[in-house]
């Protein structure tokens, strides 16, 4: 479930109190089957201990029984609690939280700064700059003069490094991350909630295309972010946590796959709704469709019923005169379930209402049994004891499956005031064991697929009421409601709409055929009718039926001698059957009589149905390459089917089963280490045992003992999941050993005209011609996993189903998928107990308050209080400590939006990052250049810490603010590079080097020309001085630069002038990286346009005011030469172009990136395809 709660008593009241707030001390009570949530004791008997996850079992006896049998109701029992459980889970996180999660943008990083820069390119930049000026201070120094050694070797050196190292950039790397969390944080806690969730708040329409990328949309959120940009710099934000240990802003911007761990409240709604009624009616011979009208039909029942019987040719003339006179047919109603309401239903079919005959009598049923609240504290103290009951078979997992169906009951016409007509008298419930031969016996699909051993289906179980009219008391009726197996043997007649029919052996068939396949994939229940002649003792609804396994002689002894068809004029009196009408029935033996001889009604399957917003979300997740996996704990079987609900692939290659196969043939649960649960026999004092043996003696004395089949194989409420392949000899084998059956199904199959296609797919029933097995030859079981990602292929990485998971088996699974690369987001159930420790098992973890299930639509889940936190939100606070984001009902969150935001985000910033790396880089390798081409220091130190420190970091910063787009979402998500090769410096080489080569070229040349201009007008001041290259004094420092500095300091601010140009130019192709700049404008973000703006009239405003008023500038001649000129000013435009060209390139080569990616994405062509 996903929701734990614990049944307490807080100041004298018992209370049902959330896990979370479960304390030492607290006495609780334990219902028979229930796990226990601690360490405990047995109130009132100390010796009797509890370990945290077992069951609490009442001891039983269990001896064979070939009679129906008295069964004393298990009571619950109250335990002391031994510790607190929630310190558990604070201890895990306390444990795990000095476990900092890196990610991947974290390991990007220090391969860029660390790795490349730090450890590689700075010492190979500097060795380059003294292996240079070595010869150059030795051997060249006379022809164009050097500077002291210490500027050689010191001081150049440390200026070639000084822009690369990490001055200011972590301080930018933390304010950065902060202002995303600041975003994400104001996006979490907007008021309004988002545009595409307010979309579909109402009346969802699930055919509309819920495509957002289909305009150029730009999603800005309204709230400001100081605020929140304080609160995240200083750890003190409530919506967005651990923003520090698990990096919620990397993990959402880079997630590869979103994993679900709870279904019902979280992907479906909570209540599973009706979605077929089945019936049968009868067609006389004038309605009969003639034989070659029906060869659709015919072969529909063969498909259903996959052993199909030939048609007697030859039969007798009193069976062709039956089928003639009466011809059964089952008619199915398939019923939709409205998207924005989790009750609403409509029928599909428009002309449902010419079967309100057969109709009326399952919804009256559903108002007096099912939808009773009056029966409710009766039913569940009988679901508790089936479930003990259940216990004895390691594979089983009993639900309860009568749920809610007044709407149902509604729609047929009926209202609450028919509940004021009648008066519950009793209450009676059934039960019954099923042996594996039994399973082989009745269910013939089973045998064709080699599975009876692991088939399992519903626990055979009935609940009935005793009702009278409030006007006639005297007119007692039984409605039952019960699975389909159990249902039929106490029937000997069906209702069809207008009278009474036989239930013939065709009629059986098909009956207990359409169950048994709608139970593997949904909830099916059975209702039935009768009236009474004798009232029921009220000793007998204290009490619980069971049956012998094989019971189908009991019922066959206890049936009507010679049933017949019922006619409107009949008396009803003979429906009474053998058991007479005088008397009180007050023993076992004649409360099963009065059990038996009833008329089936029909049967309503229900399913889980997918909220459409999960089901827009994974299709929007689809389109942005984000992997949604469900881990689910039902069977495969269940599982798929819901898969298909919202809309993922459930063929072959797109599920595993991590339940492991020695597991499955040996009986036993899927145990591990955190303490699943484990029946614990408690033993019960003698006190207790003579107490209960006292309760059920006078009701049947000898047959008191029951007793429980040898067998521990036995039907599950929750069926197992088929796993086993089919195999072409157990499929002949069993065709061989088929049996025929009566001849007179040969008129069903001609009369049978279902309103609903049975075979379409899982989506409309259980499958008939099902692919049981897995041909893709997926590996089964956790332990599997590993081996076959190693030695076969990487198909369990692609698939978006995991089946008959557990805590356990989940984390491990994760673990898996984050060893190989995948960035994992868990989203699940805040009000379960067990998905703490997934929660911190995941890069990031997203808690989601469930939608609660209703017992009924009438009674309200709980009333919130307004005025203080409610013990429910703090219980979600508390199990939510691991997460992230914690979503509430009060203020939703579109999660699909949130990840866009983060996606956005942290490509801007990773774009920045770039941009920032090439331009101090280029800063870097224009010193190298000029020291090899023997020109002075190209930059000050001043200069260098002016373009590395204020420039560029301020250019950078400005790509980031860039607004969010939707564009973002329609394709995959960066590639995530964590190491270099060949390949990848090709690319960085040509898409990011390239860029700066025209700097690289054009900024030397400049400086050169400008100090060869000044060459000849200083050489002609000194007497006998000599021009060499661009020094004028080669004897002095720097080839007479260092006396003459005036014109060096001029050559070099018109130099670092052109950079930052240069670099703004450059910066225009990082704005919009995936558009050319004619097809979306830079000017777009405006913070860029401002901050080029600035920062060209800061930088031209200093250089000519450094110019023109600096000192001795009187003594030189300002000459700058006509090709200096024309490469400043040519050369922006020059380098634009370049750019739009690599750009163009980039673009091509991210489009071949993201369609190899898609393709990646949706292929699972693995190296055991079928295809």
């Amino acid at each position: 479930p996903c929701i734990t709660l614990q049944w307490t008593y807080r100041d004298g009241c018992l209370v049902n109190l959330p896990w979370a707030l479960l304390c030492k001390g607290d006495v609780i009570v334990l219902r028979p089957g229930q796990p226990c949530p601690a360490n405990c004791i047995q109130y009132g008997n100390a010796g009797t201990f509890l370990c945290s996850g077992d069951i609490y079992s009442p001891p039983q006896r269990h001896d064979h029984i070939t009679m129906p049998t008295a069964r004393v109701p298990f009571g619950n029992k109250r335990f002391i609690l031994q510790e607190t459980p929630l310190l558990r889970n604070i201890r895990e996180v306390l444990e795990s939280a000095t476990k900092k999660n890196i990610t991947c943008y974290d390991k990007q990083r220090h391969l860029i700064l660390v790795s490349c820069i730090q450890y590689f390119a700075m010492p190979l930049l500097v060795l380059t700059t003294i292996l240079v000026n070595i010869p150059h201070y030795i051997y060249i120094s006379e022809w164009i003069g050097r500077s002291h050694w210490t500027v050689m070797f010191l001081l150049m050196p440390a200026s070639v490094a000084l822009p690369l190292l990490p001055l200011c950039f972590p301080a930018v790397w933390i304010a950065l991350n902060t202002f995303g969390n600041a975003k994400l944080s104001a996006f979490l806690q907007s008021a309004s909630p988002n545009k595409c969730e307010a979309e579909h708040s109402g009346a969802a329409d699930p055919f509309e295309d819920i495509s957002i990328g289909d305009i150029d949309e730009e999603v800005g959120t309204p709230v400001k972010w100081g605020q929140h940009f304080l609160h995240s710099l200083l750890g003190q934000q409530h919506s967005l946590a651990l923003v520090r240990s698990a990096s919620p802003l990397h993990i959402l911007g880079s997630v590869t796959a979103l994993c679900c761990v709870d279904k019902k409240g979280i992907l479906s709604w909570p209540n599973p709704t009706a979605e077929k009624i089945f019936f049968l009616k009868t067609s006389s011979d004038k309605q009969e469709i003639p034989r070659n009208e029906t060869v659709e039909n015919v072969e529909g029942i063969e498909e259903l019923e996959e052993d199909p019987v030939p048609i007697a040719e030859n039969s007798s003339g009193k069976n062709n005169k039956q089928q003639r006179e009466q011809c059964t047919r089952v008619e199915v109603l398939d019923l939709t379930h409205d998207l924005s309401c989790p009750f609403k239903l409509q029928f599909d079919d428009t002309r449902w209402q010419q079967h309100m005959g057969s109709l009326k009598p399952i919804g009256l049923t559903i108002l007096l049994n099912t939808c009773n609240m009056d029966t409710q504290e009766h039913y569940v103290q009988f679901c508790s004891h089936v479930t003990c009951e259940a216990l004895y078979n390691e594979d089983l997992v009993p639900v309860t499956n009568r749920r809610c169906l007044c709407e149902l009951s509604n729609q047929i016409g009926f209202n609450e005031n028919v509940k004021n007509s009648y008066k519950l008298l009793e209450q009676l419930s059934t039960f019954r064991h099923v042996q594996p031969e039994t399973v082989r016996r009745d269910i013939k699909f089973a045998r064709s697929l080699a599975l009876a051993t692991k088939l399992k289906l519903p626990f055979p179980h009935m609940v009935a009421v005793v009702t009278s009219e409030v006007n006639a008391p005297n007119s007692l009726q039984l409605f039952s409601q019960a699975t389909g197996d159990i249902a039929l043997d106490s029937c000997v007649d069906f209702w069809d709409g207008t009278t009474l029919k036989i239930l013939s052996a065709s009629d059986r068939k098909k009956i207990l055929d359409f169950y048994q396949r709608t139970s593997l994939t949904a909830y099916c229940t059975a209702f039935a009718y009768r009236p009474l002649g004798r009232s029921v003792s009220t000793k007998l609804s204290k009490v619980y039926m069971e049956l012998p396994a094989d019971s189908q002689v009991l019922y066959a002894r206890n049936r009507s001698p010679t049933p017949l068809d019922w006619d409107l004029h009949q008396s009803t009196d003979s429906l009474f059957g053998m058991e007479g009408t005088d008397g009180e029935v007050s023993d076992i033996e004649s409360c099963f009589e009065i059990q038996c001889n009833q008329i089936f009604l029909g049967m309503v399957t229900m399913q889980y149905q997918a909220q459409i917003e999960m089901v827009q979300l994974i299709e929007q997740l689809e389109r942005a390459c984000v992997r949604f996996v469900h881990f689910s704990k039902e069977n495969e079987l269940r599982s798929r089917v819901f898969s298909e609900k919202m809309g993922l692939e459930s063929g072959w290659n797109c599920h595993i089963s991590l339940l492991s196969s020695s597991d499955t043939s040996n009986g036993e649960k899927n145990d591990n280490a955190d303490g699943d649960k484990q029946a614990a026999n408690i033993t019960a004092n003698e006190e207790e045992l003579t107490q209960t043996t006292n309760a059920a003696s006078p009701l049947l004395g000898n047959n008191l003992c029951g007793s429980l089949e040898g067998s521990r194989i036995m039907s599950a409420s929750a069926p197992c999941a088929i796993n086993t392949e089919i195999t072409k000899d157990s499929t002949d084998n069993t065709r061989q050993g088929k049996t025929e059956e009566d001849s007179a199904e040969a008129c069903s199959q001609h009369g049978w005209q279902s309103l609903s296609c049975l075979t379409d797919s899982t989506e409309q029933s259980a499958p008939i011609n099902f692919d049981m097995s897995n041909r893709a030859k997926l590996p089964r079981g956790i332990e599997q996993i590993r081996p076959h990602l190693e030695k076969v292929d990487n198909v369990p990485l692609l698939v978006s189903l995991f089946t008959d998971c557990t805590p356990s088996t989940t984390q491990q699974m994760i673990g898996i998928m984050q060893e190989y690369g995948e960035i994992v987001c868990v989203m699940g159930s805040s009000a379960n107990a067990d998905n703490s420790s997934i929660f911190l098992k995941a890069n990031a973890s997203v808690s989601v308050e469930p939608l609660y299930p209703q017992v009924c639509q009438k009674v309200p889940v709980y009333t919130p209080p307004t005025d203080i936190v409610s013990p429910i939100q703090l219980s979600q606070r508390l199990n939510s400590l691991p997460c992230s984001v914690a979503v509430t009902r009060q203020r939703p969150i579109s999660l699909y939006h949130l990840i866009m935001h983060a996606r956005h985000y942290m490509k801007c910033l990773w774009n920045c990052v770039q941009f920032w790396v090439c331009g101090v880089f280029t800063i870097s390798v224009l010193q190298v250049i000029a020291a090899i081409i023997m020109l002075p220091p190209i930059f000050t130190t001043g200069q260098i810490l002016w373009l590395s420190c204020v420039v560029i970091p301020f250019l950078a910063l400005s790509l980031v603010h860039i607004p969010a787009n939707t564009q973002v979402m329609q394709r995959p998500g960066s590639k995530s590079q964590l190491n270099v090769n060949s390949e990848v410096a090709v690319f960085v080489l040509w898409c990011y080097g390239c860029k700066f080569v025209p700097t690289l070229l054009l900024v030397p040349l400049v400086y050169g020309a400008i100090l060869a201009s000044h060459c000849h007008s200083i050489q002609t001041m000194p007497p006998n001085g000599n021009c060499s290259l661009i020094y004028p004094l080669s004897g002095e420092e720097w080839g007479g630069w260092g006396v003459h500095i005036g014109p060096l300091s001029n050559a070099q601010l018109l130099a670092s002038t052109l950079l930052a140009f240069h670099l703004v130019m450059v910066s225009i192709s990082f704005v919009h990286r995936e558009y050319l700049s004619w097809r979306r404008s830079p000017f777009r973000n405006k913070t860029w346009l401002y901050t080029c703006i600035v920062i060209l009239l800061l930088q031209s405003i200093y250089t000519i005011m450094a110019i023109f008023l600096a000192r001795n500038y009187s003594e030189y001649e300002l000459e700058t030469p006509w090709i200096a000129i024309v490469l400043s000013v040519t050369s922006p435009l020059v380098i634009f172009l370049v750019n739009e060209f690599i750009k163009w390139q980039e673009i091509k080569a991210n489009l071949r990136y993201e369609k190899r990616a898609r393709l990646d994405f949706g292929t699972k062509l693995g190296m055991n395809s079928p295809f």
